[in-house]
């Protein structure tokens, strides 16, 4: 299960299972009956993000693998993942630009958006917050706790002089005590603008005294975290 939204700029998402629990979904599912289809243009979106991101090789490359029918026996499935895609999985009309078919614009996006995630996140807890999610995630939640400070950093971090949008999360989304904001990085933010947010985060986390990381990690200071970003990024200990 997946999301188009985040993930790649669309909308919806999907389940991927065998027949028997997509089939069970669609009739048993409460959006199954009253669901709508995705748009033409939502799903060109999906594809040409997909395509970009694995790339798409020349025809005469599309190598037939072995795979197996629903029958158990063994038929040709040209599979475009991993690895560049095969043509012959993408629309006639679905035309991309050099740098996009090549896959290099993907790979650089996915690039810039790992350092984006993992400098944030780290930054974060070596700051002494709380976050939750995986080092590599986009999304960056960040522990609040306190109900009554939520719109307090929101507000904060809205009126400062270059504003930040952050997205509060409480219940019923969450547990009661377990409210956060939510950091949403992309591949189009560099590395000075995490600095800001990691900036306004350390002002205006001990202003709201939010900082509560605990356990024998180091804490450091801002101007050591955004010194040392390559190394913060290229380790697990953050």
């Amino acid at each position: 299960m997946g999301t188009f939204t985040k993930s790649f700029g669309a909308a919806g998402g999907y389940i991927a299972g065998n027949k028997t629990l997509i089939d069970r979904l669609r009739v048993r599912g409460h959006l199954g009956p009253y669901g709508e289809a995705m748009t033409p243009p939502v799903l060109t979106q999906i594809m040409a993000s997909m395509a970009s991101i694995m790339g798409v090789a020349a025809p005469s490359l599309a190598t037939p693998l072995p795979s197996l029918s629903a029958s158990g026996t063994s038929r040709s499935l040209t599979v475009g993942h991993p690895g560049p895609a095969s043509p012959s999985l993408l629309p006639p009309w679905l035309s991309l630009t050099p740098a996009l078919a090549s896959g290099q614009e993907g790979r650089e996006r996915l690039r810039r958006l790992a350092f984006n995630s993992r400098y944030l996140h780290g930054g974060l807890i070596k700051l002494g917050f709380i976050t939750y999610g995986h080092l590599a995630s986009p999304v960056v939640p960040l522990l609040i706790f306190n109900p009554g400070k939520m719109n307090m950093l929101h507000r904060m971090m809205l009126d400062r002089a270059t504003p930040i949008v952050v997205v509060v999360v409480a219940y019923p989304a969450t547990p009661l005590v377990t409210g956060r904001v939510r950091f949403c990085v992309s591949a189009s933010h560099t590395k000075e603008d995490v600095d800001c947010v990691l900036r306004a985060c350390d002002e205006i986390g001990d202003v709201l005294d939010l900082k509560h990381g605990i356990g024998k990690r180091e804490r450091w200071t801002l101007e050591r975290i955004m010194a040392s970003a390559v190394e913060l990024v290229g380790t697990d200990d953050s």
